[in-house]
């Protein structure tokens, strides 16, 4: 019962937050509050998905069904979400935990420590500046930034994507391996002659998982924000087109699929790391 009622106030969550443009607007210079146009619109979808149908978007001029669209969108969005965290994932434990003692890989960190600084969003656009100088050089285009255009490839936008929680998640464990690193328990394994990827594997990553798990969600968090503006200007075919337009006015029903479609996606995302942490456990620390 605790489930749905969760599932409710998710859903009547996401109906506020995308009808806020028809709730409240200016006319004239002046600023109209109009909740009853949200219930409008509201009771309009749920007949919609009584009757068997999501409704239907404009994708330009072409009026498309979103029951249609949204399976392929929603594996798109799928495929650029979990590859990303799962990128962000494995390179902090890689490089904040089991490559942690090499001095090239502290270098690297310090690195990323000053990207840090930087709001995600302007890295992204830096980016895409370099690829267009990249294009510029040699000719070869690994970007579309035409809004008629669908993306050149995925690897591009899940690079991008993976940065902001990258660096995230790196420095949290990088971090924890400090601070774990120094424990009395860690130095009597070492004292004791075990090995010190059995230290890494079997003590400071069962020290560190707890943590991990704890900022998973802000990982996802940071991904799923960055994803509207990748999906954006990268011209990604995802769920981020039914909630902004390129070519058409601000459509309810769709921006409240294609937010909900993220929402279950990012739990799916993070239901699905957690299994993967599980089997590597399975495999590597308890065989």
């Amino acid at each position: 019962m605790s489930y749905v009622k969760q599932l409710l106030g998710m859903f009547f969550l996401v109906i506020a937050v995308c009808g806020g443009p028809f709730m409240l607007y200016t006319v004239k210079e002046e600023i109209v509050f109009a909740p009853e146009n949200v219930v409008v619109h509201t009771v309009y979808l749920i007949q919609q998905i009584a009757g068997g149908s999501l409704g239907t978007y404009y994708l330009g001029e072409n009026e498309r069904s979103i029951a249609e669209d949204i399976v392929p969108f929603a594996i798109s969005t799928f495929e650029l979400l979990f590859s990303s965290v799962l990128i962000a994932v494995v390179a902090s434990l890689v490089f904040g935990l089991f490559l942690q003692r090499f001095r090239i890989v502290r270098h690297l960190q310090k690195g990323l420590n000053l990207l840090a600084t930087i709001p995600d969003f302007i890295l992204i656009f830096v980016s895409i500046l370099a690829a267009i100088g990249f294009y510029k050089m040699t000719n070869i285009r690994i970007i579309t930034l035409s809004p008629t255009s669908d993306s050149a490839n995925s690897w591009f936008p899940m690079t991008l994507l993976a940065i902001g929680p990258t660096i995230f998640l790196m420095k949290v464990i990088s971090l924890k391996y400090t601070q774990i690193g120094g424990e009395d328990y860690i130095k009597t394994a070492l004292a004791k002659g075990m090995g010190v990827w059995h230290v890494l594997i079997h003590h400071v990553y069962k020290n560190i998982k707890p943590f991990l798990l704890a900022d998973l969600k802000k990982t996802i968090a940071i991904t799923v924000a960055n994803l509207f503006i990748v999906e954006y200007l990268l011209n990604v075919v995802g769920l981020t087109r039914f909630i902004f337009s390129k070519s058409g006015a601000y459509q309810f029903n769709a921006a409240v699929m294609g937010l909900l479609g993220i929402i279950f996606l990012s739990i799916l995302v993070y239901l699905l790391i957690r299994v993967i942490l599980y089997l590597f456990e399975r495999a590597v620390v308890y065989k």
